[in-house]
């Protein structure tokens, strides 16, 4: 069945609108396949009270001593971070870099409905080396009644601190784009039908960043906002193959949406990626074609 906005184009722009669709949705498989599952699995141990309380402090006294953070986090998830504690949990990866990454994960409420990963990066070839908190990812979910898994949905606030955005702590090397996918692998034992980020706060009305950037950003990562998702396509395409993105581009998808979440749909493409994980086959990189 012809899809209602293809009615209204002329058989070679709705061929060329399939076509890019699919590229589209290739690079999203692409991104599952490597980015998401193709992750090393971080394995999580329990952390005695004594030492998560003391990374909890460290984690707190970034925020207090970081300017651009006052008014933005809201302090009340410190309390509810101290409330459960004791339930604490934290594993290691390393980054492209050599650098080692720790994440410590603690919930906020009951049932780990909501909780968080706390970032903290370490130079394994200095032993006086104590380590940095750089960021954190709040999570929650939308369990609703799926029979796919543990939610329907995983709800993702990454942030990296100021001082440490963009390659400025050159002891640690590493980017947004790493500790992300770890901390989106490490939420994939959910088994989600979706990640979802927060149009506003994430996004149009970021208070942590440029909104242009943080878009980009978004779409790279492979989600889109449902309602002007062929638009999201295009421009996920261009940045698939490297190619630059104007800023009257961006700026149309941010005025023409009214999504309240941007979607990355994981179920969607869940079963194919881990076919081929299994069998040793590979995702085509085939927005690189023509």
């Amino acid at each position: 069945m012809t899809k209602p906005a293809e009615s209204k184009l002329t058989p070679l722009a709705a061929a060329r609108a399939r076509r890019v669709a699919h590229l589209a949705e290739t690079e999203r498989r692409r991104i599952l396949h490597w980015d998401i599952l193709g992750q090393r699995e971080v394995h999580l141990y329990p952390l005695a009270e004594i030492a998560a309380s003391e990374e909890l402090s460290r984690f707190a006294a970034e925020i207090w001593n970081e300017p651009k953070m006052h008014g933005y986090f809201d302090r009340q998830h410190l309390v509810n971070l101290r409330n459960f504690v004791g339930e604490a949990r934290h594993g290691f990866a390393t980054l492209a870099s050599g650098g080692i990454l720790e994440i410590l994960v603690i919930p906020t409420m009951p049932d780990e409905v909501m909780g968080f990963h706390i970032f903290t990066v370490f130079d394994p070839l200095d032993d006086a080396d104590k380590g940095r908190c750089i960021g954190y990812t709040i999570w929650s979910l939308e369990k609703g009644d799926v029979g796919f898994g543990r939610a329907e949905a995983v709800r993702m606030a990454f942030d990296i601190f100021p001082p440490f955005r963009e390659g400025r702590y050159r002891k640690v090397p590493f980017t947004n784009h790493e500790v992300y996918n770890i901390s989106r692998r490490l939420l994939y034992r959910f088994r989600p039908r979706q990640f979802l980020v927060d149009a506003k706060t994430q996004i149009s009305q970021t208070r942590t960043g440029d909104r242009l950037h943080r878009m980009i950003y978004y779409l790279k990562r492979g989600y889109y906002p449902p309602d002007r998702k062929a638009l999201a396509d295009a421009c996920l395409l261009r940045l698939a193959r490297e190619q630059h993105i104007g800023e009257r581009s961006v700026e149309r998808l941010l005025r023409q949406t009214h999504a309240v979440f941007w979607i990355y749909p994981v179920e969607k493409y869940v079963q194919r990626a881990l076919t081929e994980l299994t069998t040793g086959g590979h995702v085509k990189p085939d927005f690189a074609a023509k």
